[in-house]
């Protein structure tokens, strides 16, 4: 093996010059990764562990050269990382060259776009192949090695694969030779993509933002304009590397991630776990010094003079973020100063693609420079240049930082593309993608021609079915009754279940799965794209992987291939045996969650069902119902949480108003079916992590901290009761003593158990092999073990532990090929398929989030024009400026300003009068207190006492909307008065809590409401013909698994 060497001069912290040296090997079996290779044999084939990555179909490869990738960081990445360019391939020339000039975050970006399976996209080693290896000859420049290098590689490919190759250069400009050709940016986009408007568009403001740059360096160091470049607004240069790491080791700096309040823009905060003070809070632009939300900063502390109190009033921008993360250190009543810092460094950037509208007052200023302002409030306004800016007026825009230079009050950035006409629905949905890193297409654009090859074919005519040989392999199940119970209109249906009497006191339980994995092979194109968007195969993916043999649906003339988890159960319903394997049923019928519910209530006859049918399933559904009743109230007896769930249903008119929102009704039937799944999650859990005992995908539910759980514990504490949280037993214990003294009032109860759950932390993904087993606990569900089985259509892990699962079955390697090695096997590998699977999960939950509020939204201002919203609600959360009041009718949070902006009061004549219509007129000489938790004190001289709201209050509230030009439409409240409530002494159970809610306050909509038809929706929430109805948005939120189960979230 040839051995070379590398030299070059490095500076280092302390400014002195090294020389460095690098040994390099050269090798033979460097494989090219493409499916054209015309070797013989294929590289793939020579080299075990290569897998093929650039596609045989392809036109062209791309060679990106090291000028378009540095200048990339600032202005060209963004084009390669667009998901139409793929077949890339990045020298290792390019990749040493940003590590060697430090270009770190550049390196990092250049790698996700070769790490998405999806892109076909490879960094090959050229450096040390000894079909391209270049040495540098004596005299000859860096940058010319560097261009000889290129174009070996380049010729090498199209000799090796006999594809056309392009070199993306900006310096290069040696004439092109045969199969090989050299572009810039421009000229290859011009070339290739000439229709394709969002690249070339791309393409223009990334050379307008060059220019610009090009501008402020100019005004930087010009003698004649030196003053543009002095730090404004009390900005700092930021200290050298070396000046920082010496600080943070000898702990005069600290360093964390920046969170910056959105109920107070002025302050943020940064972690010091170091400090028994608590996080060091950073006060001021100035302080802040041009950090931006989720930068990774150093901070260096001011003396223990300068100390501040977090403020904790209610932000009037209406984005009050409750996952921002700043939250869990500010106790809502401190009184405790924090110690202040100052930002004096930035390790790493946290900038992203910002949804932001261009200031109103900019459009009629005209100019090419202008101001646009970030959908979420705590991002600064950004700097851009646009020459046409009255085209992207009233739009919502997608910009992205590109500098924040220390002598301008705002970052610089650039446009990027206009998402549409601001306040309408299919603009606002791309708006709440962007802001959470969900990929456009992942909502628009289904699997590729690909995967749908990869799928059997299906149609009516030739109808796909398994061979004999594939059904002798599984156990027959198809004269058992199986049947589905799913939502009403369920399209992806994926799970089954049976109960089956053995006749000698023992019964069969079992659960069916879709056997997504025997259809979606392991590194298949499929399976690239689907671990790349982490989300739901059916409704997404080619109609070769949906019905018949994807999900179930009833069809006497076909059966399904399953997965099953069969337990064996003596007459106390305990498992004596369980049973994991491949099988094959019949699918008896497809129920709704109401039939069986019906069916269980002992109806004969169901609507929608046969009268047969219906006969010979409902000794089945009792029996289901009667087993796992006692399955749950075991499990609820070693801890388990019954906490609430958010869930709402939007109900929409044939004018695509929605005319009412209503909360989730809860049966037992979904209890019993959510039960069915944790049985077999946790079965399947403890099966696979008996053989991956080191990287077995596992669900982790850890259990709640002190800081999450104090404003619920101290909330409680006003109404006397105790929440013990030491273990998820005691306080199951606390809730349901909470509700059993509470029955007449089930809001409260609702609240509480609401308040719970936001205060538990969050489940997620682990790799056994990389935490102990004190750490696979799940908290919420009280087992010891869990994981995602049930989903295989939803849910990418769930095909992850379903692989592993039939690992475990046939008890051998289910790996594709040699050549293609399994992640099964590799903690390294399924960790940071956990990471990502938790980030993607997170990020989809808060987008379920924003949908609702955006469509709560919509409601209220609909409902509007039929008069007064007036609701009932509940205190839920005292501020200083007012407090927040939870409408359970509406699953609907929102504020109550008791204060304006300058700290003027603004108490309504409304709680006086008791007059609806005196909301908006304020009391006068009046004065305000409050503890900032418990309660609100409102003083008055012609008053006889004061008037007192404290927390879990019943008050009425009129349902108002915040009109913004650049944010949300966003609903707040206004005081009406107290709710006049009779207790009633009936005990609820937790089963019917939600149901009194909503038939408590059902007859109160109703009265807001005219008899004449309702109007159509306001042109502040337009509707394009691209979407059908607001009810298909609402689809489209659901299948990306925006909206869960509430046994899916655990």
């Amino acid at each position: 093996m040839q051995r070379t060497g590398h030299e070059f001069y490095r500076k280092t912290r302390n400014n002195s010059i090294v020389k460095l040296v690098r040994e390099r090997y050269i090798r033979d079996d460097i494989p090219c990764q493409s499916e054209a290779c015309k070797s013989t044999p294929s590289c793939q084939e020579a080299t075990p562990t290569s897998s093929a990555l650039l596609t045989g179909d392809a036109t062209h490869y791309v060679v990106p050269d090291i000028s378009a990738s540095t200048l990339v960081a600032i202005r060209y990445l963004e084009i390669l990382e667009q998901e139409e360019l793929r077949n890339i391939i990045v020298p290792q020339t390019v990749m040493l060259s940003l590590q060697q000039h430090d270009k770190s975050r550049t390196y990092k970006r250049l790698r996700q776009v070769v790490g998405d399976p999806r892109r076909n996209s490879i960094v090959f080693y050229n450096e040390i192949c000894s079909d391209t290896h270049v040495s540098r000859l004596p005299g000859e420049s860096s940058l010319h090695r560097e261009e000889r290098a290129l174009r070996k590689l380049a010729e090498w490919y199209h000799q090796h694969t006999g594809k056309r190759i392009i070199i993306l250069s900006e310096l290069f400009t040696s004439s092109s030779s045969q199969g090989v050709e050299i572009y810039s940016v421009e000229q290859y986009l011009k070339k290739m993509w000439p229709e394709h408007t969002t690249l070339q568009n791309l393409r223009e403001v990334l050379k307008e933002a060059e220019i610009e740059e090009d501008l402020d360096t100019i005004r930087l160091f010009s003698s004649i304009d030196s003053k543009k470049g002095r730090p404004v607004a009390g900005y700092t240069e930021y200290r050298s590397s070396a000046d920082l790491e010496a600080g943070i080791k000898s702990n005069r700096y600290i360093s964390g991630i920046i969170r910056i309040n959105a109920s107070n823009r002025d302050q943020a905060f940064v972690a010091n776990n170091n400090s028994p003070l608590g996080d060091v809070m950073i006060v001021g632009n100035e302080d802040r010094n041009r950090a931006v939300q989720g930068d990774t900063v150093v901070v260096e502390l001011l003396s223990e003079v300068n100390q501040a109190t977090p403020s904790f009033g209610i932000s009037y921008d209406g984005n009050d973020d409750e996952e921002l993360g700043y939250q869990a250190s500010v106790e809502p009543n401190s009184t405790k100063r924090r110690p202040m810092g100052r930002v004096v460094g930035i390790i790493q950037r946290n900038w992203r693609s910002y949804v932001a509208t261009i200031q109103e007052d900019g459009v009629e200023q005209g100019g090419s420079m202008h101001l646009a302002i970030p959908l979420h409030p705590v991002i600064p306004k950004i700097r851009i240049r646009h020459q046409d800016v009255k085209s992207i007026a009233n739009q919502r825009i997608v910009v992205r930082i590109d500098s924040w230079p220390v002598s301008s009050q705002y970052p610089n950035g650039h446009f990027v593309r206009s998402l549409g006409p601001i306040h309408q629905l299919d603009t606002e949905i791309s708006a709440i993608l962007v802001e959470h890193g969900i990929p456009e297409s992942q909502a628009s654009r289904g699997f590729g021609e690909a995967c749908m090859r990869e799928m059997p074919t299906d149609t009516p005519e030739t109808p796909w079915r398994p061979t004999e040989e594939e059904l002798s392999t599984r156990r027959d199940l198809r004269n058992i009754d199986i049947f589905s119970i799913d939502p009403p209109n369920c399209q992806d249906i994926d799970d089954a279940l049976s109960v089956h009497e053995l006749g000698d006191g023992r019964i069969e339980l079992g659960v069916h799965i879709a056997d997504v994995s025997y259809f979606v092979k392991e590194n298949s194109h499929t399976d690239l794209e689907a671990r790349a968007r982490v989300d739901r195969f059916a409704g997404k993916l080619t109609k070769g992987l949906q019905l018949p043999h994807g999900g179930l649906l009833t069809r006497k003339d076909l059966y399904y291939l399953i997965v099953s988890v069969i337990w064996t159960l003596d007459n106390n319903y305990k498992v004596v045996d369980t049973w994991f394997g491949r099988s094959v049923i019949r699918s008896a019928c497809e129920m709704e969650y109401e039939q069986a519910q019906e069916l269980f209530n002992g109806a004969d006859t169901v609507k929608g069902l046969d009268k047969k049918t219906a006969q010979k399933l409902k000794k089945s559904v009792v029996k289901l119902v009667d087993i796992l009743r006692v399955v749950r109230e075991r499990r609820l007896g070693k801890g388990a949480l019954e906490l609430e769930s958010s869930e709402v249903k939007f109900q929409i008119a044939s004018e695509h108003n929605i005319t009412d929102i209503i909360p989730k009704k809860e049966l037992e039937v979904h209890e019993i079916v959510a039960e069915a799944m944790i049985m077999a999650n946790a079965s399947v859990a403890e099966r696979v992590h008996q053989r991956f005992k080191d990287s077995a995908l596992l669900r982790h539910h850890p259990a709640p901290t002190k800081e999450r759980f104090k404003l619920l514990e101290q909330a409680a504490a006003t109404r006397g009761y105790q929440i013990d949280y030491t273990s998820n037993k005691t306080l199951a214990h606390s809730l349901e003593h909470i509700a059993d003294q509470s029955s007449d009032d089930p809001a409260l109860v609702s609240l509480l158990k609401t308040m719970a759950t936001m205060a538990m932390n969050e489940a997620g993904y682990i790799s056994s092999g990389n935490t102990t087993f004190d750490h696979y606990y799940h908290y919420g569900l009280a087992l010891p073990y869990y994981t995602h089985f049930t989903s295989p259509i939803r849910r990418y892990a769930d095909v992850i532990v379903h692989r592993q699962l039939m690992e475990c079955v046939l008890e051998t390697s289910v790996s594709p090929s040699p050549a293609t090695p399994s992640l099964l096997h590799s903690n390294s590998k399924l960790l940071n398929l956990c990471l990502n699977l938790n980030l993607k999960t997170r990020e989809s939950k808060l987008a379920q989030r924003d949908s609702a509020e955006l469509f709560q939204s919509l409601y209220v201002l609909q409902q509007l024009k039929n008069g007064p919203i007036i609701m009932s609600g509940i205190i839920s959360e005292i501020r200083s400026n007012g407090f927040f009041v939870y409408v359970p009718r509406l699953v609907l949070k929102g504020p109550v300003y008791l204060k304006d902006k300058s700290g003027e009061l603004m108490v309504p004549l409304s709680i006086v009068s008791g007059n609806s219509s005196d909301d908006n007129a304020y009391m006068t000489n009046c004065s305000y207190d409050s503890d900032n938790q418990t309660y609100v004190a409102i003083n008055a001289a012609d008053l006889p006492r004061p008037i007192k709201f404290q927390l879990f209050d019943h008050v009425q509230v009129s349902l108002k909307l915040h009109m913004s030009h650049a944010h949300r439409h966003q609903v707040y409240m206004t005081l009406v008065g107290f709710e006049h409530r009779q207790a009633a002494n009936v005990k609820l159970s937790t089963k019917t809590l939600t149901e009194e809610i909503i038939s408590g306050e059902h007859k109160e909509v109703q009265a807001t409401k005219e008899k004449s038809k309702s109007a159509k929706a306001s042109k502040a929430f337009r509707q394009t013909a691209q979407n059908d109805s607001v009810y298909a948005i609402l689809e489209s939120f659901r299948q990306m698994n925006l909206i869960e189960d509430s046994e899916e979230s655990q």
